[in-house]
């Protein structure tokens, strides 16, 4: 079978915020095909939260939210299936976004939208510094345990901001998967529709 021959079989930790997850090569299931996700939260008890950094929705911010002055066309993110109806963003800026959430060192989540949008309209750098999604990635208890056992993700440690801030779609996997290692290397041949070899 096609993804036995891309598979790497180790076994994967549980992920902790700011971990990302690398998707398989034949992984094709829309916005996780190739897709690098960053883990917001994650909980045995509980389920898990990530965004998906590197899917382009075709939209620009602008498009989508009202009351925002930027001559800079700040492309907005598929961060996953649910509520893709909801804006949600990573950043680099820290206490400059009150009530924001720390998920790795120098990484954060979320806080208080009236500052990001008066940053933004301000005309301070956006790129690299905050990335906006909409919609998240969501896993009910022990679905994300479930696809780890199943060889689907591998986990690794977010290692540079940029990769995940800058880069986006197959170059940010290709990062990625470089970064995991030799024995992944053969990820790296493999299309991003395997199927229609």
């Amino acid at each position: 079978m096609l993804g036995d021959i891309f598979s790497v079989k180790i076994a994967q930790p549980d992920p902790k915020a700011g971990d990302l997850l690398v998707a398989v090569p034949f992984l094709d299931d829309g916005c996780f095909c190739h897709a690098v996700v960053c883990m917001i939260e994650h909980s045995d008890e509980g389920g898990s939260m990530g965004l998906v950094t590197n899917r382009l929705s075709g939209y620009m911010l602008d498009e989508l939210v009202e009351n925002i002055e930027t001559s800079e066309e700040i492309p907005v993110f598929v961060g996953g299936p649910v509520h893709n109806d909801r804006l949600y963003y990573l950043h680099t800026l820290g206490a400059l976004i009150p009530d924001s959430v720390e998920v790795a060192p120098g990484l954060y989540v979320g806080g208080d939208f009236e500052a990001v949008k008066s940053y933004v309209s301000s005309g301070c750098k956006v790129n690299g510094c905050i990335r906006f999604f909409v919609g998240y990635s969501g896993w009910s208890k022990g679905q994300l345990r479930r696809e780890l056992n199943s060889h689907d993700w591998a986990v690794t440690k977010l290692v540079c901001i940029d990769d995940i801030m800058c880069e986006q779609e197959d170059e940010a996997w290709r990062t990625q998967v470089t970064m995991l290692g030799e024995r992944y290397r053969l990820w790296l041949n493999c299309p991003v529709n395997a199927r229609l070899n």
